[in-house]
């Protein structure tokens, strides 16, 4: 059994990105005067990468029985040894995560905000399970994975330290959510081709390739866009402008996309590279800027 499947489920990228938000919430509650407590922020972050492992793991377990999903040239009892290793290694990770969720129910961490974000946790990701088995479900899978990763994640580092709410909250992930979505949608241009002939639905394979190059660019601009909504709509200036300094980088990746629109040859590499950093930095800066005033 090669160690290259069982590591397949774990997508580098989204784990950074949603401890990155997560921190982010984890700011802005010591921004509004809250006592940061670290084993609550410890806590909150295992919590939420063991629960996203634990759904990625199951939903593999399901998709190694789709012949579309397995690796080439690997028989049926292999197969099975796989999906057995994916189960436990599912099962270790859901374990961890509801232990800490006891723990906070001992420790009397659970209030009502809390728990509604604890349920959407564990209902986003069954249907991420669900999405594994049901070609309905799967070209909405950017929209799940953008909720799980862009919006509990702040919320959660920020309801772990306190029960007060504030609008800053919504207002900085605005423009993270359109620039999470623009990085799925090019993970899915790059495997195009192989989703195609496997017959795999995504949502590139849903509406196409080169309308999916115009959506890729227009969530770009978008992201930027909610940004300078934000503090049209009250998000102080002083905390949000750092975000703009990264503009430059998602203009650069709209142009590398027009370049393979126009026929030329992609440079997905340093695309990749190129919006990482849009989605990355402009959520470090943000709490940076959290921590600094």
């Amino acid at each position: 059994m090669s160690v290259k499947v069982l590591l397949k489920p774990i997508k580098v990228f989204r784990l950074i990105s949603l401890l990155f938000t997560y921190a982010m919430g984890t700011g802005l509650a010591q921004y509004v005067g809250a006592m940061v407590s670290w084993p609550a922020v410890l806590a909150g972050a295992a919590f939420l990468c063991f629960s996203t492992l634990g759904f990625d793991y199951l939903q593999a377990m399901q998709r190694i029985n789709d012949h579309r999903f397995q690796p080439d040239g690997v028989s049926l009892k292999d197969i099975q040894k796989i999906r057995m290793g994916l189960g436990v290694i599912s099962a270790t990770f859901m374990a961890a995560a509801a232990s800490i969720t006891v723990g906070w129910m001992i420790n009397g961490v659970f209030w009502q905000g809390l728990v509604v974000l604890l349920v959407a946790v564990f209902a986003i990701g069954g249907i991420t399970i669900l999405e594994g088995t049901s070609e309905k479900l799967q070209p909405f899978h950017s929209l799940f994975d953008a909720v799980l990763v862009v919006i509990i994640p702040p919320a959660l580092g920020y309801f772990l330290q306190t029960q007060e709410m504030h609008r800053f909250l919504t207002m900085a992930v605005l423009g993270s959510v359109p620039l999470y979505l623009a990085y799925i949608l090019l993970s899915q241009l790059i495997r195009f081709g192989e989703d195609h002939r496997k017959g795999i639905l995504t949502t590139v394979t849903a509406i196409g390739w080169e309308a999916a190059m115009v959506l890729h660019n227009a969530l770009i601009l978008f992201g930027f866009l909610m940004f300078a909504l934000a503090a049209v709509l009250g998000f102080h200036w002083s905390l949000i402008w750092p975000v703009f300094l990264t503009l430059p980088l998602g203009l650069f990746e709209i142009w590398l996309m027009e370049r393979v629109r126009h026929g030329q040859k992609p440079l997905w590499r340093i695309m990749q590279f190129a919006l990482g950093a849009t989605v990355l930095i402009p959520v470090y800066l943000l709490t940076l800027s959290f921590w600094l005033h």
